[in-house]
Order: structure tokens, then C-alpha cells, then sequence
């Protein structure tokens, strides 16, 4: 798979401190799977390696991501300016798979809703999402979302249900017995090991977008391992065989 140069053409600030970076590329990234994403190289020289992003929006030579500045390298990337030339290397890993035949419940957690966001797009009315946010200003990353349905959960009590997202979804399980209910989820390893627990007695299909350090992105390092349940195959790369994996194969 060979580079897409491009250049920025966006990078604002919102609601929350979440990012939103567009992206000019020469050439239309392709054919791309809900949940697969991105290696940028960061338009500064002292930011070595590339970073993984979830690709948030992709038409035709327009690609978007999602981000918040939580390190070095989004910290230049915040910084970049409007037509600053980038290096997109992607669709990457494995995406979401979608039966036509069930109920899909999304569950994202904070910046978790970029790894959803195309998925819901695809959805359209069949998608329930479940967003859990700090504050209730944060709740603007998904006001362009229409057709699905939205519950939200914010941890301040601020706006819709006080508490954590997976609490909000557990109230509402019920509500889709007899309706071949499947979870398709993204957010931090704790919303993640919850949702389980609340999962597990039920059995439901559940899809997790894993997030992970990636180094390369295309599975020759192997430095983005994730423990799974299969003796024979005990690790696996989110890069590669993932990022989006059966809840039920991952060893939490």
C-alpha cells in the first residue's frame, strides 16, 4: 500500500477540547470499512513515527479525523497549519461487520464516537447510540448525526443520564429482547471491561474497536498485541487482525 500525500485544509478546536482535522489528499483513499483507520505523518520532523487515527469521514479525496491532543504527537498536529503537507498511509485493519438481521446498539465512550461515527453514518435509523461524555458540553461531537437514535450519559450529571455510558445502556437492555440485539463499541479499556460484565450473562454479540499504540500499522512489528482467549493463538495485532474484535475473544 503506498503513501497519499495531502495537505490540511482544516483543524479546529471544539466542545470538550475534541479536534476535527480535514484533510485534502491527492487521491481518494478508496473503499473503507466502518472502524478501520489511518497512519499520519505529523507535519513536524521532530515527530518520528506516524499516528493511528479512526477515520471519522471519508468522500471521495476528503478524509476527516477526530482527535484530542494527549501527547507529542497530537500536540504538532494540533499545531499544524492550513496546507501543511501530511502522509496518509490507510484504510487500515479490520472493520466493522454488520448483520442486516439485528437490532445495532453502538456504545461509544468520549473520542470513542470517531471510531463509530462511520458506522452510524452507514446505519442511519437502524442505529441506537449510546454516548457517554464528561460534561454535557462535550455531547456537541455528535450534532451531526442524524437518523439514529441517541441516549446519552454524562459524568457530571450535567445533561441526560448521570453516570457512565455502559450504566445507561443497562437500563435500556430490556427494551431490545426478542430483537436479535447486537453492540458495536469504542471507548477507553475500562468503558470496555464494564460493558462486558454487563454483557456476559446475556451473551449478546459485541464488536470492540480496541485502541492500542501502533508503531507501523501494517503488522510487521507487532508492538500492538492484544491478549485473546485462544490458547493457540493466545496474541493478536489491533493493527492487523483488528482494531475491531468479538468482545467474547479478548482475555480482559
Amino acid at each position: 500500500m503506498d503513501d497519499i500525500p495531502g495537505k490540511i485544509v482544516g483543524n479546529t478546536i471544539g466542545a470538550g477540547g475534541f479536534r476535527r482535522l480535514i484533510v485534502r489528499l491527492e487521491r481518494p483513499l478508496g473503499r473503507v470499512t466502518p472502524g478501520q483507520f489511518i497512519m499520519l505523518k505529523i507535519p513536524e520532523r521532530e515527530v518520528f513515527l506516524r499516528r493511528p487515527f479512526s477515520i471519522y469521514d471519508s468522500r471521495g479525496k476528503t478524509l476527516t479525523v477526530m482527535y484530542r491532543v494527549v501527547g507529542k504527537g497530537t500536540d504538532a498536529l494540533a499545531a499544524a497549519a492550513a496546507k501543511a503537507p501530511v502522509m496518509v498511509l490507510g484504510p487500515l485493519g479490520r472493520g466493522f461487520t454488520v448483520n442486516k438481521k439485528n437490532t445495532c446498539l453502538v456504545v461509544a465512550g468520549g473520542i470513542g464516537f470517531a471510531g463509530v461515527r462511520m458506522l452510524l453514518k452507514r446505519l442511519g435509523e437502524r442505529g441506537t447510540l449510546f454516548l457517554g461524555v464528561t460534561t454535557g458540553d462535550e455531547l456537541k461531537i455528535a450534532e451531526d448525526l442524524e437518523g439514529s437514535r441517541l441516549l446519552t450519559a454524562t459524568l457530571d450529571g450535567s445533561r441526560g443520564f448521570a453516570g457512565d455510558v455502559v450504566s445507561l445502556l443497562g437500563r435500556h437492555l430490556d427494551e431490545y429482547r426478542g430483537k436479535s440485539p447486537e453492540v458495536f463499541a469504542c471507548g477507553p479499556s475500562g468503558m470496555v471491561k464494564s460493558l462486558r460484565k454487563l454483557l456476559e450473562p446475556s451473551g449478546i454479540p459485541c464488536q470492540v474497536s480496541v485502541e492500542e499504540r501502533m508503531a507501523c500499522g501494517m503488522g510487521l512489528c507487532f508492538g500492538c498485541v492484544v491478549a485473546m482467549k485462544d490458547e493457540t493463538n493466545p496474541y493478536k495485532r489491533v493493527c492487523k487482525e483488528g482494531p475491531v474484535f468479538s468482545l467474547w475473544d479478548l482475555s480482559l
